[in-house]
């Protein structure tokens, strides 16, 4: 198995592939933009992608959806059920609504205007059984936040929740502070070794953050 990030968009955020060479499966976690740049890592390590897996809804982790689903038609897209209003027919009108950044909007416009249905709608902590994930719910950056856990892998796809020495911002419309924190406790309680994934800036470990200064 491998993980491979992509560094995509005006926000940086981290996009990465999780796959299985030798059953050529993959799951692309976070798309942000660059959709090609995303293909052409898929295709040079002969994977194929199954599903997207999103740590929330919001508009600089969705962008390359449209293109990646015209290029994989059967691409299954999982989200936490209280952000899938950023995805789908109404996507475009709720994405204008709630994001402040007026270019970012201008610049993506034609990629919010098809976004794809999602395909499978989170509300309960679950066992995702094709990848060997555990959804883990951590709403405060957006109501609908999720994380990623891999008991096996020891790693953690943690989204915009927790980063090194930092948490996700809560300033952000369906935002709680007192929710983040709480979302990042329960992930204090992984194991020290547990290698961090997070939505934007470098990995970390659950032993690194335990130093958090923000809880």
């Amino acid at each position: 198995m491998f993980i491979e990030r992509l560094v995509v968009g005006p926000y940086q955020t981290n996009c990465y592939i999780l796959g299985e060479e030798a059953t050529q499966s993959a799951w692309i976690i976070d798309p942000g933009a660059e959709a090609a740049s995303i293909i052409e890592v898929l295709k040079s390590r002969n994977v194929y992608p199954g599903s997207v897996l999103l740590t929330h809804g919001h508009w600089d982790h969705i962008t390359a959806l449209p293109e990646l689903v015209q290029e994989y038609p059967n691409l299954e897209i999982v989200i936490g059920a209280d952000d899938a209003k950023y995805l789908g027919a109404k996507g475009r009108d709720n994405i204008i609504r709630d994001c402040p950044d007026r270019t970012f909007l201008q610049e993506f416009d034609k990629a919010f205007s098809n976004l794809p249905e999602p395909s499978i709608l989170l509300n309960e902590e679950t066992e995702l059984q094709d990848c060997n994930l555990k959804v883990i719910l951590t709403p405060g950056h957006t109501p609908g936040g999720v994380c990623y856990y891999s008991e096996k892998g020891n790693f953690l796809f943690s989204g915009d929740t927790l980063f090194a020495q930092s948490i996700g911002r809560t300033d952000l419309v369906g935002g709680s502070y007192s929710e983040i924190i709480t979302s990042c406790r329960k992930l204090m309680e992984l194991d020290d070794e547990v290698v961090v994934l997070p939505g934007h800036g470098p990995q970390t470990t659950i032993y690194s953050e335990r130093s958090n200064p923000y809880f």
